[in-house]
Order: structure tokens, then C-alpha cells, then sequence
């Protein structure tokens, strides 16, 4: 049978539209895959800077570990400071402002190390209250130095004579102890000249 033009032309209309249509089906197929394959892609890996902790909580948490190496590492200067003193001896022999000689049993603390301290916070010779503090820079044992000295004096009577912070006093430590002699002017004028002789509590 013969094909007529018109039928031809017809043909030609059809032939172009199919293409075409298979061509957008393609092409949607082809974005319905790039879809997929983006939705379905693995999470880029986290670096190791990402990874690191930061911000406010992990702020505190390198805070609170300073912190509790600074208090661990304080203890034993802790611990030295509120030693307790134990059971030692102190022997005085004052002759100002008041005439008191004699010996007592009374806690008296000694620190060694770098630097040294001694102190008896009261003891009590013949009714009258007896307290002092040695300390001595630069410990290297014992020897004799060069010490700072405070030594106060209760009377019975209510007097009270206080010399603090009296430089360049002799001082010998012993092994077990020590003992310095001081004159100096204190309180109210007094003067207050005496040595003082300790045994160190164990």
C-alpha cells in the first residue's frame, strides 16, 4: 500500500517526540541516582582535630585535673605545717625582766629541712607562762647560725613582755635540740634578757 505524504510527515513528528521522551527518561533515571547515591554516601571521617574535646565541660574537666595535681602535689608542705609537737623538755634562765630559772616537761615542735623551726606555744616554769619561736634560714644541720627569735613571758603576776622578730641571735642545733641566748627591749619598755634551751619532742 502506498504511503501517502501526509502519513510520512506524521511518521517524522513521532519518531522525534519518542526520542525525546526516552532522552528526559534517562536523563530523570540518571538524577534519581545521583539522589540515592548522595543520600546513601558514608559521613565524611571526623580528623583528629575534630575529634578533641573543647568547650566549657572539657574547660572544667582540664581545670579539675590542675587542680587536683596542684592539691596532690601540696600535701606534704600541707602536712609539715600542722605537724603536732610532740613531748620535749625547756629549760630557761631569765634575768629580765624577772629572775626565773628552772625546767619542764611542755611540746615542743621542731621542723627540719631547707630551713628550721622550733616552738613551745606554752610551758610553764615556777607559775610564770614561757613561749617562743626559732627559726633559722638556710638549714644545711647541726651547727651553729644566725636565727630570727620571739619569746614572750606570762608573769604570774599579769606582766606580760613580748620580743618578736629579733635578728642575728646565736643559736646552736643540736642533733636532739638547740638553744639561743637573746637581750632585747619588748613591750612596754621591759627588757627581756634570758636563754633558752629545748629538746626537741619525739
Amino acid at each position: 500500500m502506498a504511503v501517502t505524504p501526509a502519513r510520512r510527515v506524521a511518521r517524522r513528528a513521532v519518531l522525534p517526540t519518542a526520542g525525546l521522551v526516552l532522552a528526559v527518561g534517562l536523563v530523570s533515571g540518571c538524577k534519581g541516582q545521583v539522589v540515592v547515591s548522595a543520600q546513601s554516601a558514608p559521613p565524611p571521617p571526623v580528623s583528629a582535630a575534630a575529634g578533641t574535646a573543647s568547650g566549657p565541660a572539657a574547660t572544667s574537666a582540664a581545670a579539675a585535673t590542675a587542680s587536683g595535681a596542684m592539691a596532690t602535689s601540696a600535701a606534704p608542705a600541707a602536712t609539715a605545717a600542722t605537724q603536732q609537737a610532740g613531748q620535749g623538755s625547756l629549760s630557761v634562765s631569765i634575768s629580765s625582766p624577772v629572775s626565773l630559772s628552772g625546767s619542764t616537761a611542755a611540746p615542743v615542735s621542731c621542723v627540719t629541712g631547707l630551713s628550721y623551726r622550733a616552738s613551745v606555744a606554752s610551758a610553764v616554769v615556777h607559775g610564770d607562762q614561757v613561749s617562743y619561736t626559732v627559726a633559722i634560714a638556710r638549714y644545711r644541720g647541726p651547727g651553729s647560725y644566725p636565727a630570727v627569735v620571739a619569746v614572750t613571758l606570762r608573769q604570774s603576776t599579769g606582766v606580760v613582755t613580748t620580743i618578736a622578730g629579733v635578728s642575728r641571735v646565736p643559736a646552736a642545733i643540736t642533733a636532739t635540740g638547740g638553744s639561743f641566748s637573746v637581750s632585747a627591749t619588748g613591750s612596754g619598755g621591759r627588757t627581756f634578757t634570758g636563754s633558752l634551751t629545748w629538746t626537741c619532742g619525739t
